[in-house]
């Protein structure tokens, strides 16, 4: 298993298609925890890591992966180790443009790897990275439009593609694109603004009424029977699912048998997959939130199931994959919860951060935006600090190919 801690932020384009990932990483769990490490040091794990351990098609699906190299790392030429058809060299902002580092870019170039400068600023210091680079990323965050507009008509003279990250809202979206950057960044693309969505979108009613009857201590198996019959679609679908790679389902035939076999909280989990996959996909934003909402929810549920609370484990999973809907569906969660029947312990996490769900949906949440601080926090007082990182692997891993099949 990976002691390092490696998450990723999606990079979109113009037509909102996934066009790479920037890796955020912590080094070794154990060094962090102490305070002892540096960004040579974690930038070395994530290459480890990445490439020895997991695989970076394990975490990127095969798109582009923006790696930050300091300076040390630049002038050792460890990018060497990377295949230069999946990797941008993320030159940091701190690595000073001098003869040593601008020869190490430029002997990148050469051999094929696409470089990158990392909240690029306006010093004239930089011309020969300038010269070198793909993209420049520019740091939007709590800059003028007056600042972005010099800055933009100045890097205009290269021949370069312009990112911006740290985007936060859809106004700062809409000025970027307005500007003339192609490439996109930031918190916002994880979580757009809720709007006042009121009802599900019409494919996913269906599922709602049959995963309503599930806490239902009054609804009996003969009235779950009887849902699926009034929907024939909706069984074929979850036997679909159920029946596919990655879900132990295998052999499964009929909605009876799978009551009567596995029971009722498995029978949830089945549900809230194809929940999941009635949520309209039409952009690489849509697909990389569900995307992240299957993540989390088996991350919940692998944390549940190594740390002695197995018979939660697919409450968990509910709680992982719906805590990300609000922001899917543009609804706000006390009216999803409205919609979407759960139990007491699910309801008081997601709405509250309150009950025993929570420090498992806390962990989840923080690893997939990359808070470091609050991982280790949380990771340490469940005694998972050195496993969690290959859960998040194995649950990503999972993820994709759940969604191959959607």
């Amino acid at each position: 298993m990976s002691d390092s801690f490696i998450a990723r932020q999606p990079i979109f384009d113009r037509e909102n298609r996934l066009a790479g990932y920037e890796l955020l990483y912590r080094a070794a769990a154990t060094a962090v925890a102490a305070g002892n490490f540096d960004a040579v040091k974690m930038s070395s794990q994530t290459l480890v890591t990445g490439l020895l351990t997991i695989g970076l098609d394990q975490l990127t699906g095969g798109v582009q992966a923006f790696i930050n190299f300091p300076r040390e790392l630049l002038l050792e030429r460890d990018y060497k180790l990377l295949d230069p058809t999946k990797v941008t060299i993320e030159i940091l902002e701190t690595v000073e443009c001098d003869d040593d580092t601008v020869a190490a870019a430029r002997e990148a170039r050469s051999h094929g790897y696409r470089i990158a400068l990392d909240d690029f600023a306006a010093g004239e210091e930089y011309e020969p990275f300038l010269r070198l680079a793909h993209v420049v990323k520019v740091d939007v965050l709590g800059a003028t439009p007056e600042h972005l507009r010099a800055l933009v008509t100045r890097l205009r003279r290269y021949d370069v593609t312009l990112l911006a990250e740290r985007i936060e809202d859809a106004a700062m979206l809409a000025q970027c694109r307005a500007l003339g950057f192609t490439l996109f960044q930031g918190y916002y693309f994880s979580r757009p603004e809720i709007v006042k969505r009121r009802d599900l979108p019409a494919g996913m009613i269906g599922v709602a009424k049959v995963m309503n009857l599930i806490p239902d201590p009054k609804a009996t198996d003969r009235d779950l029977e009887g849902a699926f019959r009034s929907d024939p679609g909706l069984s074929f679908k979850l036997l679909r699912i159920v029946n596919s790679a990655g879900m132990g389902g295998s052999g499964i035939e009929s909605i009876q048998q799978a009551i009567r076999i596995v029971g009722r909280a498995p029978l949830h989990r089945w549900l809230a997959l194809l929940f999941v996959n009635c949520v309209p996909m039409n952009t690489g934003i849509d697909r990389e939130m569900v995307l992240s909402a299957l993540e989390r929810g088996r991350l919940c549920e692998l944390l549940a199931i190594n740390t002695g609370r197995k018979q939660s484990a697919p409450s968990l999973f509910l709680a992982g994959v719906l805590s990300t809907f609000d922001a899917i569906l543009g609804m706000p969660m006390t009216e999803l919860l409205r919609q979407v029947k759960v139990s007491a312990d699910v309801e008081s996490a997601l709405l509250k951060e309150e009950g025993p769900y929570t420090p498992y949906l806390m962990t989840a949440s923080a690893y997939a935006r990359g808070d470091w601080e609050q991982v280790i926090t949380l990771a340490a007082e469940m005694d998972v600090l050195d496993a969690l990182p290959g859960w998040y692997t194995e649950a990503s891993s999972w993820a994709r190919e759940i969604l191959s099949h959607a």
